[in-house]
């Protein structure tokens, strides 16, 4: 018979505890921080792709939110829903937007390598999300409401997340506060509220 030598783990110290064989630093144990892990896990991009909450006008905000998600669990994730606090309330948001509808050329190509993600269709179309291959990409969204005056150069948001199983992730983001002086017109700004205008009178605008 061969016996077989056990690493120490968290598990085998929870084991150990319960069987009567209490640990004096099992906290210490190589997997503790993996053991309270969530399924699936949303972290704000940093670096160059900052998020952002464009000012085009008094009516006018666009949101920007560089996002990556990403499951260490064995099973497939299936994002079940989402939703949005802005940071200010009640203020509806349309996400059907790219980042190309509102971003200044000028600073478009630090967000070159996620205009095309699928994040959008892993939030809002159930595409699964596998171990090892986390999903970067832009959550764009436009409101046309009037907010109040706001003179920060940042501001807090959060992300909710609900996967099919029940399992809930909360994220808090901070977006930098833009005015640019050019957008990428004038009238691409107009289009844009236009646009979701029309698709709030026809009830298909999603509220994150």
């Amino acid at each position: 018979m061969t016996n077989r030598i056990l690493a120490a783990s968290y598990k085998r110290g929870v084991q150990l505890n319960s069987a009567g064989c209490p640990l004096d630093y099992p906290n210490a144990l190589p997997g503790h921080s993996a053991a309270g892990q969530k399924p699936f896990r949303a972290e704000q991009l940093a670096g160059y792709t900052e998020s952002c909450v464009y000012f085009f006008g008094p009516l006018h905000q666009g949101y920007l939110i560089g996002l990556r998600l990403g499951t260490d669990s064995s099973t497939e994730i299936t994002i079940a829903e989402w939703s949005f606090v802005p940071p200010w309330p009640d203020i509806p948001i349309c996400w059907d937007y790219e980042a190309r509808d509102f971003i200044p050329k000028l600073h478009l190509g630090a967000y070159q390598h996620l205009l095309d993600s699928p994040l959008m269709e892993v939030l809002n179309d159930r595409r699964l999300l596998r171990r090892g291959y986390p999903v970067e990409g832009l959550l764009c969204g436009y409101s046309y409401q009037a907010i109040p005056e706001c003179r920060d150069r940042s501001v807090t948001a959060k992300l909710n997340f609900v996967d099919d199983k029940g399992n809930t992730v909360a994220l808090r983001v901070a977006l930098a506060v833009v005015r640019p002086r050019k957008t990428r017109s004038i009238e691409t700004a107009e289009l844009a509220v236009k646009r979701a205008r029309k698709m709030h009178a026809l009830g298909l605008d999603r509220d994150g």
